[in-house]
Parts: structure tokens; sequence; C-alpha cells
């Protein structure tokens, strides 16, 4: 690995994000389009941070002309990578019309040229849950967070089972089945634990624990979620 990136995963990782750019930025000069796995590993590097220094505009510049150079390398793995992304921008930007509709082109986008990528939908699918219940409605959110659930469990992917799961676990908490919520938070961390991200694995820990002991719902522990 270049150092230029291990030493940005390293400051990224560790929250460093004015540092993690300042490594993606000499990536991207350093790798022309020509370096063309490099050119997509800085690229996306940087305006992924961009996101977490909150320069949304930048962000999606990098990723605008990503999206160029990889529809011009006929790259379908990467055009969907690309358009999710993007999805995630506006999504972190607060922007949750502007990220439905992204998500949704990367969905169709899938449909029609990687329709066995059950990873890359599960993926899709959690961030349309993610922005239903964002915007209040839990009914379909729930519905979609299970297609998500699905997708993720036809994957074998333990990652995505993992947000799958703690995404039902929001829901679920959010309309107070706490039963049911803390099943969903447990096999998420699981899950998260067997795809070796102790991090996130914690995280829904504390969510579990935050619902203390008190029922809800109708839902209970024994059953699926």
């Amino acid at each position: 690995m270049d150092p230029l990136f291990y030493q940005a995963f390293l400051a990224f990782d560790s929250g460093r994000y004015d540092e993690a750019a300042r490594f993606y930025a000499l990536a991207l000069a350093k790798y022309p389009v020509s370096q063309y796995k490099q050119y997509k590993q800085a690229a996306h590097g940087l305006a992924f941070t961009c996101c977490f220094q909150n320069k949304f505009d930048q962000a999606r510049e990098i990723y605008t002309n990503l999206y160029r150079v990889v529809q011009d390398a006929h790259d379908l793995q990467w055009q969907a990578i690309v358009l999710h992304q993007q999805g995630v921008v506006e999504r972190m930007a607060g922007n949750f019309c502007e990220a439905r509709t992204m998500f949704q082109k990367e969905y169709d986008f899938r449909a029609s040229h990687l329709p066995d990528d059950f990873a890359g939908f599960a993926a899709n699918l959690y961030e349309q849950g993610h922005i239903l219940l964002k915007l209040g409605d839990t009914a379909q959110a729930l519905t979609i967070m299970h297609r998500s659930l699905d997708m993720a469990q036809q994957a074998n992917d333990a990652m995505c089972l993992g947000c799958a799961y703690r995404g039902l676990g929001e829901i679920y908490a959010a309309l107070d089945e706490h039963d049911r919520a803390r099943t969903c938070f447990s096999l998420s961390g699981q899950a998260f634990e067997q795809a070796g991200d102790p991090v996130a694995a914690e995280e829904v820990r504390r969510f579990e624990m935050a619902l203390g002991c008190t029922g809800g719902g109708a839902g209970s522990a024994d059953e699926a979620p």
C-alpha cells in the first residue's frame, strides 16, 4: 500500500479528518486517471473525508468527476458505488429528499446492470430505509429495511447484516417496540463482531442498553424481527 493511503487511513480512522484530507489530496495529485485503481481510491477517500469536514460542495465535485471517469472506463461496479456515495453526501448534508432521489437512481442502475449484487442492494436499501425513518415514515422505513435484511442474508455478508439489523432496531425503537428493537440490536452486534468491526458492535450494544429493561409494543424478545 502506498504510504499516503496508509497515513490517510490511520488519520481518518482516528477522526483526524483534516490530516486525512491532506494525505488523500496528495495521493490524488500523485495518481493521474491513467493509474485508474489508485486514482479511484484517492478520489473516493478525499470526497468521503470532505463529508466529515462538512465540505459537501467539494465532495460533490470530486464524486461528479470520479463518476465521469468510471463511466468512461465502463466500470459498472464503480458507477454504482459512486452513485451510492453521491446519495451519502446528500444524506450527510441533511438533504434527505435529494438523497432519496440519488439512492433510487443507484437502485435502478443496479437493477439494470448488477442484479445479482445482493450486498450492493442491501446497502442501498439500508440507506433508503434510514432516510425514510429520518423523514418520519416509519411504516415504509420498516418495509424497506426488511428488504435490506433479505438482501444481506442472500449476500451472506456480515457487515450488511449488521447494518440491516441495526436499522431495524432503530425503527422498532422509534415505534416503541423495545423487545424487537433489543433483539435486532443484539443480532446486529453479533454480525458486526463477525465482520471484524468491534466499534460498530459496541455502538449497537449501547443502543440496546439505552432501551433499558422496559417493554413496549407488541413484539417479544423471542420473536423474529
